[in-house]
Order: C-alpha cells, then sequence, then structure tokens
C-alpha cells in the first residue's frame, strides 16, 4: 500500500471509478491506511472514452465481463464482473483503474482491482481463523491482580521471586483473537491510526476474507492465477512503513546481529522473518571464526613449518564451531517465534491448481475429489529422479573430462612464468573450467527441475515446495563440490598426480577459486537480475524506460517489479547452504573461507533487504515456527564436514607424517581418522541430547500463556471435578 499522496499522484487514465464515495485519503484519516491488495486482470477490448459512457459499477462490470473456463471441480464459468460482485457482497471495498496506455498497441493492457477490508471485517475474519494477537502486558498483570470472583477465579498474580527468567511474566504473551468486549482492552493495537492489525496481518485477513468460501468471496486465488483470470495478485507496499523500515536496515553502520528483526518480521511476515534471523545470527558467529582463521592462516604464512598444525587445529574447531552455531540457530528461531506468536505456526496445506487427476467421491467424506493413481505417482516420481541422476552423471562426466584435462595439460608440461617463477597451468586452467561447469550446469538444472517437479503432479504446495528443494540440495551440492571431493577423495589414488605433485595445495586453489566465484557472481546477480527482470517485463508490456521510472501510477509500478514467490526465500536459503558447505567441509585446505564468508555476508544483508524493499512485489506473508528442513540440511553437512575434514587432515594432507613406503602406513591413517571421527560424532551427539533445541525461558513464557488463556479467554473456574468423582464429593484444587 502506498501513501494516499502517492496513490493521487501522477494518475493513470481514469478508466473506472471506485465503488463508494470514500477518496483515498479519506481511508487514511480514518483508518490510517487505503489500499492493501491489488488483483490485475487482462483488459478486454473497451470503448475509446469509455469514462463518458459509463455511469455506474454496473455499466463498468458489464464492460469488463470476460468470461473464462476455470478447472475446477463444480464446471463453472468465472468473470470479472462476478469477482468483483464477489469481493463486495464479501464486505471489502474494491477500485477499479486502467494501466498506462500501450502506444504500440493503443490499448491500456491491464486493469487494477485494488482492495481493502474495513477494519470491522478485518476484525470479523481475524476471530473466525483465530489470528494470535499480542496482549498487553500491563492489562493482564491488572487482571490477574484482581481475577474473575464471580466466575470463580481468584486473583492469580504471577511473580518470578528467584529471578530465574529473562522474560516478565506477562510479556510476549498471545491470545486468539475474539469480538468479545472483554477482551478488547487487552488487544495491543498495533496498526495505523489506533487499528488493531499491522498491515502484514491486514494482509493474511483480506486474502482470507478473499478466499473464505462461507461469508467471504469464495475464490480459489491460486486457481484463478494459475487459470489467466488473474494476470496477477500481490499485496501493495506501504510506503510509510518501507521507508521507516529501509532507514533501518539499509545501513552500513550496524553490525549483523542488530538487524530490526522484528520490524522486518511486522512487514514481512515470520518467514522471510526467520531467513533474517539465521543470516544474521550465522554472520555474527563467522566473526569468531573468521578471526580465527585469519590467525591460522597469518601463522602459516610466516612459519611455514607449522602447516601441519593448523590443518590440524582448523578440522577441529570447526566442528564444535559449526555444532554450537546451529544449535544456537534453533534456540534463537524458537525465542523470535515466541515472541511473534508463532510458536505453533504450521504451513496451511494449499491444493496446487495444477494438480490433474480423475474426479471420484471421497472414501472419507463421500465428497468428490482429484484422484492420482499411485503406481503412476511412483512411476513419474522414478522417471524424474531418474533424469535426476542422469544429471549427475553428466556433472561427474564433466568434472572427469575437465582433470583428465588437466592430467594431459600436465603431463604436456604447460606452464607460464610468474616472477621468474615456473608454474604449471593445469591446476589453474582446470578451477577456471569448473567455474564454468558449475554455472552452465546451474543454468540447465534450473530449467529442468521445475519440469520435473510438475511432471510429478504433486497435490499440494508444501510437497511440491519439499520434493524441489530435495531435488535441488542433491543437484547443487554435487555441482559446486565434485571437483573438490574428486581432488580430496579420488585423484591421488587412481594414479593421476596433481599439479607441482601438492594435493593440498591444488585442493586449495580449487576450493579458493569456485568459493570465490559464487560469492562475486551471487552479489552480481542480485543486483543486476532484479534490475533486468523489472525492465524487461515493462518493456514486454509496452512502457518506455521512461514512462516506467517516472510516469507510472506507484500501483502500476510495483505490478512491474518482479514476483518474490518462495522461489525467491528458496534462492537465498540455497546460496547460504552452498556458502556453509565451503565454510565448514575444507577448512583444513583453507581457514580464511570463514572470513571470507562473514564479509560477503555483512553485503548480503544489506543487498538482500534492499532488493526486497525496491525491487521485488511484496511477498504475501506467510507464517512459520521453524527454518524447516534447511536447519537439518546444516546438521547433515556438519556431519559430513567431520569426514572431509578428518580426511583432508590424515590422508590428503598426511599430518601424521608418515611414509608411503611404511607397511602400516594405511593401517595407522585408519585409526587417526576413526579416532577424529568417532570423537567429533560423540561431541556432536552429545550436544544434541544436552542441549534443549527451545531455551527454558520459552518454554517458561509459553506454559506462562497457556495458563493466562486458560483464566482470561476460557474462564476456567480454580476448581474441576476429578475423572470418574461423583458430583457431590469435594472438587480438587488446581
Amino acid at each position: 500500500m502506498e501513501s494516499a499522496s502517492l496513490l493521487e499522484s501522477t494518475p493513470p487514465v481514469e478508466v473506472y471509478s471506485h465503488i463508494g464515495t470514500m477518496q483515498d485519503s479519506e481511508y487514511m484519516d480514518s483508518d490510517g491506511y487505503s489500499w492493501d491488495y491489488v488483483l490485475v486482470f487482462p483488459s478486454p477490448t473497451v470503448p475509446e472514452n469509455p469514462a463518458a459512457a459509463l455511469v455506474s459499477i454496473d455499466d463498468i462490470l458489464q464492460t469488463l465481463h470476460l468470461p473464462i473456463h476455470l478447472l475446477s471441480v463444480k464446471k463453472t464459468t468465472s468473470t470479472i464482473e462476478d469477482i468483483c460482485r464477489r469481493l463486495t457482497n464479501a464486505g471489502l471495498v474494491i477500485k477499479l483503474f486502467s494501466s498506462s496506455l500501450d502506444k504500440a498497441k493503443n490499448r491500456h493492457p491491464y486493469i487494477f482491482c485494488l482492495v481493502r477490508a474495513p477494519p470491522e471485517l478485518l476484525a470479523r475474519e481475524a476471530d473466525r481463523i483465530d489470528l494470535n494477537m499480542l496482549m498487553d502486558k500491563d492489562a493482564l498483570r491488572e487482571i490477574s491482580l484482581k481475577g474473575y470472583p464471580s466466575q470463580g477465579i481468584s486473583p492469580f498474580p504471577i511473580e518470578d521471586t528467584l529471578n530465574q527468567y529473562k522474560l516478565s511474566p506477562y510479556e510476549s504473551i498471545y491470545f486468539k483473537y475474539s469480538m468479545r468486549e472483554d477482551l478488547q482492552p487487552l488487544y495491543v493495537k498495533q496498526g495505523p491510526n489506533g487499528t488493531l492489525f499491522t498491515s502484514m496481518q491486514r494482509m493474511l485477513l483480506t486474502e482470507s476474507i478473499m478466499a473464505n468460501p462461507n461469508g467471504g468471496a469464495g475464490l480459489d486465488l491460486s486457481k484463478l492465477d494459475d487459470s489467466n483470470v488473474f494476470t496477477t495478485l500481490f499485496p501493495l507496499h506501504d510506503a510509510t512503513e518501507k521507508d521507516a523500515l529501509s532507514k533501518m536496515w539499509i545501513r552500513w553502520d550496524y553490525w549483523p546481529a542488530n538487524q530490526p528483526i522484528n520490524a522486518i518480521q511486522s512487514y514481512f511476515g515470520s518467514k522471510i522473518g526467520l531467513y533474517f534471523v539465521f543470516l544474521g545470527h550465522y554472520t555474527s558467529w563467522l566473526i569468531t571464526a573468521g578471526l580465527f582463521g585469519l590467525l591460522l592462516q597469518l601463522l602459516y604464512s610466516g612459519v611455514p613449518a607449522s602447516g601441519q598444525s593448523v590443518i590440524i587445529v582448523s578440522s577441529v574447531a570447526i566442528i564444535p564451531w559449526s555444532t554450537f552455531l546451529l544449535k544456537s540457530v534453533k534456540r534463537k528461531a524458537a525465542t523470535f517465534a515466541m515472541q511473534w506468536g508463532t510458536s505453533n505456526a504450521r504451513e496451511i496445506e494449499k491444493p496446487r491448481p495444477q494438480f490433474k487427476g480423475k474426479l471420484i467421491p471421497s472414501p472419507i467424506t463421500g465428497r468428490p475429489i482429484l484422484y492420482f493413481d499411485k503406481k503412476e505417482r511412483h512411476r513419474r516420481m522414478w522417471w524424474s529422479w531418474l533424469l535426476l541422476f542422469a544429471l549427475i552423471c553428466m556433472v561427474i562426466t564433466i568434472v572427469g573430462a575437465i582433470y583428465y584435462m588437466q592430467y594431459e595439460m600436465i603431463r604436456a608440461g604447460y606452464s607460464i612464468t610468474v616472477f621468474g617463477t615456473t608454474v604449471l597451468i593445469g591446476g589453474p586452467v582446470a578451477s577456471i573450467a569448473n567455474v564454468i561447469q558449475i554455472a552452465v550446469m546451474f543454468a540447465i538444472f534450473d530449467h529442468v527441475c521445475i519440469q520435473m517437479n510438475d511432471y510429478e503432479n504433486h497435490a499440494t504446495e508444501t510437497t511440491y515446495e519439499g520434493a524441489f528443494i530435495m531435488k535441488s540440495m542433491l543437484f547443487h551440492l554435487v555441482n559446486n563440490l565434485a571437483a573438490v571431493f574428486y581432488i580430496t577423495f579420488i585423484k591421488s589414488y587412481v594414479g593421476v598426480s596433481c599439479a607441482n605433485n601438492d594435493c593440498l595445495g591444488e585442493l586449495r586453489m580449487a576450493v579458493l577459486t569456485i568459493f570465490n566465484t559464487n560469492l562475486i557472481a551471487g552479489n552480481l546477480q542480485e543486483v543486476l537480475l532484479p534490475r533486468l527482470q523489472s525492465w524487461w517485463t515493462a518493456r514486454e508490456a509496452g512502457q518506455s524506460a521512461e514512462l516506467h521510472a517516472s510516469a507510472l501510477h506507484p500501483v502500476e509500478h510495483q505490478f512491474y517489479l518482479i514476483d518474490y514467490g518462495w522461489i525467491g526465500t528458496f534462492n537465498d536459503y540455497l546460496e547460504l547452504v552452498i556458502q556453509f558447505c565451503f565454510t565448514v567441509l575444507f577448512i583444513a585446505a583453507f581457514p580464511l573461507t570463514p572470513l571470507l564468508s562473514f564479509v560477503n555476508n555483512f553485503f548480503e544483508i544489506r543487498i538482500d533487504g534492499y532488493k526486497l524493499l525496491t525491487k521485488y512485489r511484496r511477498p504475501p506473508p506467510r507464517q512459520a515456527a521453524t527454518s524447516g528442513q534447511w536447519v537439518t540440511i546444516l546438521e547433515i553437512l556438519v556431519t559430513v564436514a567431520i569426514a572431509t575434514n578428518g580426511f583432508v587432515m590424515v590422508y590428503t594432507a598426511n599430518v601424521l607424517g608418515l611414509s608411503p613406503t611404511d607397511p602400516d602406513a594405511s593401517l595407522w591413517k585408519l585409526r587417526a581418522f576413526c579416532i577424529y571421527s568417532g570423537i567429533m560424532l560423540l561431541f556432536r551427539y552429545g550436544i544434541a541430547s544436552s542441549v534443549n533445541d527451545v531455551p527454558d525461558d520459552v518454554r517458561s513464557q509459553l506454559k506462562r500463556q497457556e495458563f493466562l488463556i486458560s483464566k482470561i479467554y476460557s474462564r476456567e473456574s480454580d476448581y474441576y471435578f476429578v475423572a470418574g468423582q461423583d458430583a457431590n464429593d469435594s472438587p480438587a484444587q488446581v
């Protein structure tokens, strides 16, 4: 939502007028907000001067009449007219206007339908869906001191007399929203002009009203979007909130741990908020690891004889560091989820509009459902995974060809002279070829993976995203790490000599080249790609660069921004996971990776914030309690890091100093590797079993919340009848 002044500036050609008599400025004055959502329709052919011809909303809707067949259980025909009527019948307020003129086609290509929900409608919907609302701690304390004696509830003050907990008893307490009059003074009014709901909550509620079939508009938004009834739909940026967040966030004078996390969550929702919790916390921990790695690198550079000690120390230190990091991330996420009221949030299972099946009666409810044969589903999954395996084999084949090329270059003696020193170029050339291989295969897989996932015909968005993440992570890990794994685990055991007979040096060169290229390319892509995509979208719509930059209506300008969607969060997490791989898996070869990761992430926080606020449409807010399977993936990688660092230490670097001619060398190396791996695995198990993922303060606060809900919201009396107790017996006191 842009401010009223922005909405009224640089107006487009006003083809349609809004329903009702209030202007945007009046909405702002009365409620503190104007429009929260926009539906974008493809424009039908309209008269040259429709504003003069149309005198009522019925006439406008008749002009907009655009029948579009929808794929749904009931074969229905939806129109723009029907959609607008549904929205207004649900109590929503809409405003229609056309996009700017496409001079090439001499028409307005889009119709924008702005949507807002009045405060009273938002309150009813919040009551219906049990929206969690922050409670006023002072009001809760006051009620706890009084109780409800008339309802058998004595005063129930909560005091932490021993100062065991960091949080006060009434802090960060959430109740389900209810329209009961006695509860209204207890809810914190977080919205503008003393209203209850934040812009993020208004968008959740508005979307819920549009989708609700019982009393709402009853629109299947995903199916309408997929069927091209909508060109798109998205929540609108709030200019005031966005500017305030930008001033706090897009600055260079704060450390990663001091991001305005609560403001980020309040604007984008907890799912994106938790991503920045992880990014900021991980980056803060990289300071310690980076300085320690820098110290080790300086020690090695100054005293080359200390190289073996540096490898041992870095291999041992990285496992406790990464173990404590991930445990700390989980605890931090649990703390923020409690503060945001999302500790029990679960992703709503949304059916995919692209899901295809046979219409049959449900064996559970008897209602018609779409059924997809299990055998066919398994067959498609097998083919999909077979294609993934083929792509992985292609990566391995290309990597093998690259190192065969390197072998031939070394054997032929290709070299250059640098400052009087002859250097074989096989290693650097192979590293550069690896970078090209990673980029090319990434582009191929990025296109193929979506088609693979679509072919599997997943029924819900959750299973679709989960399958996409699983396949993508497996491929990208192989694609990025195949070369360094070859150098570490295979090369010296297949009779191929390393560049300059230094396998550790070649591994270091490969890690340095691939890692730094990923960092640089990733940041350039995040800065430049959104600009190019936004420009191309406007160009395809017939808008010149000048018009796009200055003369568009603010809502239309947001339309030409990029859709963030779930794939945006996926790409952000993927980038961090690949970075984490190089940071922990091969620190023994290159101790400076944590420091380089810190420098990258220091900029990454600002770049991600900048692009979300300026280059992307506002994502629909989604709630989450954790970062989900991403932390699980990182836990697996830390366990893999035990093997990689142990192998580099014992075999690649040969820190034991054993001679290849020693008949017992292999046995001693195996013993050393097993001892190192066993100790590190035992340590990780000990931390996992002894340190809870949820801090004691958080668990206690959630129990306090349950107690306060039982007394204030549910009005449970101080006494209850024990199960099986006779009604004439004395009640037991809680």
